[in-house]
């Protein structure tokens, strides 16, 4: 880990080519290498979301009880919470190294050299980053959310230099070291920029090319941008308001039908709702991110999608007859 600046940005609150591919996605990556991912229901001004998050199992070390970090992308770096893994007994061996340097608005410890697992990926010895006296302490009960057993956030580090494909109709992610040529006939492929482990999927509007940040942990809002680029490619009639906490501050999102066609490459994305943040409170945040907006799971839902991050490629799948 790079020790000075550390910038961990979320906003969770809380399609499509001619060539067919022959063999499923589950058919051409190895099982040991894919893992279940779980969707976290959540109610937000009086409205139910029944896919507000997405999380994933995690264990360190030899650690058998089954807990869950929240996969999130827009975060650079995988962060554990201290108040939510002392209430574990089993991680009370863990030793919690202050980084008095660190350029965060909390302050972070680091837990070194643990096995780090997701679900039956193993990513092998790795120091972990985390929140001095932040989050819940875990209260165990029957039937629990998977974000009530959650011991923080798995962020966009873990899948440097390796390719994630995240397949929305399996519910599930496989992470890979290297591609192959199943891979590459399956995907549709764009390349794209990496800001600080995150990664920018170029999208045409109107012939200009502007750079999203793709965050997972972004369910809400299938766009999010700044109010000129809202203007410019919706019809700007509100039709949703959406009050949310960023960091506990309330953010105020309006929402407007798109009115123009937008494409990453040759895919279409089309029929969906932007948002903007009133007061323009996350102008700041794009500028810094690098981005000219974030784009969330929502466009993929019912879609697998690649994201090389050794060779700088976002893909989406093919179209096919078969599928």
């Amino acid at each position: 880990m790079k020790k000075a600046s550390i910038a961990i940005y979320s906003l969770t609150v809380f399609l499509f080519g001619c060539k067919s591919s022959v063999k499923n996605i589950e058919n051409i990556i190895p099982n040991n290498l894919t893992e279940k991912f779980y969707w976290s229901p959540a109610e937000i001004c009086g409205r139910q979301f029944d896919k507000a998050a997405m999380y994933l199992p995690i264990s360190l070390d030899t650690v058998t009880e089954l807990h869950y970090s929240q996969f999130d992308l827009g975060s650079d770096a995988t962060i554990l919470y201290q108040n939510n893994l002392k209430s574990i007994a089993e991680y009370n061996y863990l030793k919690f190294d202050s980084l008095t340097d660190a350029n965060t608005e909390r302050p972070l410890f680091i837990i070194k050299a643990v096995d780090l697992k997701i679900g039956k990926i193993n990513f092998g010895k790795r120091n972990v980053l985390g929140f001095y006296n932040y989050g819940e302490p875990i209260v165990k009960k029957k039937n629990s959310l998977v974000s009530e057993n959650s011991i923080g956030t798995i962020g966009a580090d873990i899948v440097q230099n390796k390719l994630l494909v995240i397949s929305f109709p399996n519910q599930t992610i496989s992470i890979l070291d290297s591609t192959n040529t199943d891979i590459e006939n399956y995907f549709d492929f764009e390349k794209c920029k990496i800001e600080n482990n995150r990664i920018m999927v170029p999208i045409i509007v109107n012939g200009n090319i502007l750079d999203f940040m793709y965050d997972t942990g972004s369910s809400l809002f299938p766009m999010m941008t700044t109010f000129n680029n809202w203007k410019e490619i919706t019809s700007q009639k509100t039709n949703d308001t959406l009050s949310v906490t960023n960091f506990g501050n309330p953010v105020l999102m309006v929402g407007s039908k798109s009115s123009k066609e937008i494409n990453i490459g040759t895919n279409s994305l089309m029929d969906f709702t932007v948002y903007y943040a009133k007061d323009n409170n996350f102008d700041k945040m794009f500028e810094q991110l690098k981005c000219d907006g974030i784009i969330g799971n929502a466009f993929f839902f019912n879609k697998t999608i690649c994201i090389d991050f050794k060779t700088k490629r976002f893909g989406i799948e093919k179209q096919s007859p078969n599928r």
